[in-house]
């Protein structure tokens, strides 16, 4: 009987245990579960924040997309101010009332702030010359830019991007050109050339192709880039581009592939009439390919910079200038710089040779090359280590290698008519003449206004190589610098990206031209 009391109340007190063990045990289950709960909802919150930070910064993307679309169509779109066509983001500095959702997430918006310049208060749509004075900068490396800034915003998240935009420039394409032909002066007779001034100034959708030149039995010259050229950086052509077999046009999506024809805005050369060619392709862009942009219009001459150039850098006749560090060597009365005086660069960068009397135009077929001449031409080669501008009212020849060493070092080649490299050759033996450059290197920013950037007596002779340029190619029209039949040089043209945000002393800018994003910071 004691036994079984004693059994009873050994099985109560291990039920109480196993009771009070069971309670424990809930209890630090529950603990960890809130535990788990609190730390789950902790990395909810900052993940949910991060979310809304990117959607927000998205939305302030899209702002600033939206801005630069408009600024596209109409690039005098900034000058409205807030005077522009609802429904619109746009607002006045200080002000986020007019906002846009973002086109696929109805959550988000945006709104765009114009921010004024030269102490404004507001942009002034009152006139072109408000708008001006109120909007643009006016000094320093940020003159003719204005800000725009684009505030997104996501749940309790915002962000805002300020966007700096410019005119674009010559200097944002490592080859440009008006027209994708060869220069008139190539076509042989007065008549044939003058005719070839008419026709051959259109562009392929203008009919460029569709007749001949006027009083002779030639169509203008159709200009191709093959396979295995390779466009190593952004380009633009105010024509259309013309290519046989699978050419490669930029580096990266980075680079801006622009042509201002409409449509498909290239063609093979079986597709353009009367191009003597059957050849079939298509090309391979790595850059960023855009039809119908705007066209860069060139001013109709450099001498604006003759006006720029101190007493002593401004020349008359034909010049010799061989760079050397920061220093040159200027030539007036000899052939070569032998015995001439050395001269650091102009303070701002500038030199300019005049025209006194030039009588004769030119021809790359048969060139020599006086000891004088009053035409306004400048030869020039060297190693530079400075910032310079060298202008003619001319012609540029280089007659040799010219290239920059250090990273301050940046020169500007601006001719009214050519660029040319420096080419003796006699035709009657076909053989290159002395003082001819194999594998010639140039690192510059070269523009040619009114004619072409070309080898003189390019189709004569036997291969020179490579033409390397590094930095950026402008011209009107095409210029030849070699045949397929191996005369000239091949090419290597290489985009400087400095040229981005660093110029050459007062290189010229179009007289028409789009805008483009020169920078953007966030916050």
């Amino acid at each position: 009987m004691s036994m079984r009391k004693h059994l009873k109340k050994s099985l109560k007190d291990e039920r109480g245990f196993t009771m009070i063990m069971t309670t424990i045990g809930l209890s630090v289950v529950a603990m960890i579960a809130l535990v788990a709960v609190s730390a789950v909802g902790g990395d909810i919150n900052p993940t949910g924040r991060d979310l809304q930070r990117k959607r927000a910064y998205e939305a302030a993307k899209a702002g600033i997309n939206d801005y630069s679309f408009h600024l596209h169509a109409d690039n005098g779109y900034w000058a409205k101010c807030t005077k522009v066509a609802a429904p619109s983001a746009v607002n006045q500095p200080g002000s986020t009332a007019n906002r846009r959702t973002v086109p696929g997430d109805s959550t988000a918006s945006y709104a765009i702030e114009l921010l004024p310049a030269n102490g404004s208060p507001a942009c002034d749509p009152t006139t072109i010359v408000t708008a001006t004075q109120t909007m643009l900068e006016t000094l320093g490396s940020t003159k003719g830019t204005f800000r725009i800034r684009s505030t997104g915003f996501a749940g309790k998240a915002q962000v805002s991007i300020t966007a700096t935009f410019r005119p674009s420039s010559f200097l944002d394409y490592v080859y440009f050109t008006q027209l994708e032909t060869s220069d008139p002066v190539t076509y042989g007779s007065e008549a044939a050339i003058k005719g070839a001034y008419e026709q051959c100034s259109k562009t392929i959708l203008e009919g460029r192709n569709t007749a001949k030149i006027p009083s002779t039995e030639q169509y203008c010259r159709v200009i191709s880039f093959v396979g295995g050229d390779s466009i190593n950086g952004p380009l633009h052509t105010n024509d259309s581009l013309v290519v046989c077999n699978k050419p490669a046009f930029g580096r990266t999506p980075s680079d801006a592939v622009e042509v201002s024809a409409s449509g498909k805005g290239w063609y093979s050369t079986s597709e353009v009439p009367h191009s003597g060619s059957s050849c079939s392709g298509t090309p391979t862009f790595v850059g960023t390919y855009l039809t119908s942009s705007p066209a860069l219009i060139p001013p109709a001459t450099n001498a604006k910079l003759a006006t720029i150039a101190e007493p002593g850098y401004l020349f008359k006749g034909q010049v010799h200038i061989c760079l050397s560090g920061a220093t040159m060597q200027v030539s007036t009365t000899s052939a070569t710089c032998t015995g001439a005086a050395s001269v650091p660069f102009p303070a701002n960068g500038v030199v300019y040779v005049e025209s006194n009397l030039c009588s004769g135009a030119y021809t790359p077929f048969e060139v020599t090359y006086p000891p004088t001449s009053e035409c306004g031409n400048v030869y020039v080669h060297g190693s530079y280590t400075g910032r310079l501008t060298i202008a003619t009212s001319n012609d540029i020849i280089i007659d040799g290698n010219t290239t920059a060493s250090g990273e301050e070092a940046m020169l500007g080649l601006i001719a009214n008519n050519f660029i040319r490299i420096y080419h003796p050759c006699t035709y009657s033996s076909n053989a290159n003449g002395a003082g001819s450059v194999e594998n010639l290197s140039i690192d510059a920013a070269l523009l040619a206004i009114n004619h072409s950037f070309i080898v003189d007596n390019y189709d004569c002779g036997g291969s020179l190589g490579t033409l390397k340029v590094h930095g950026a190619i402008s011209q009107k029209y095409r210029g030849a610098v070699g045949t397929t039949g191996g005369t000239g040089y091949l090419k290597s043209y290489n985009y400087d990206d400095r040229l981005h945000t660093i110029t050459p002393p007062s290189f010229l800018a179009p007289v028409q031209a789009d805008w483009v994003i020169g920078r953007e910071t966030v916050g």
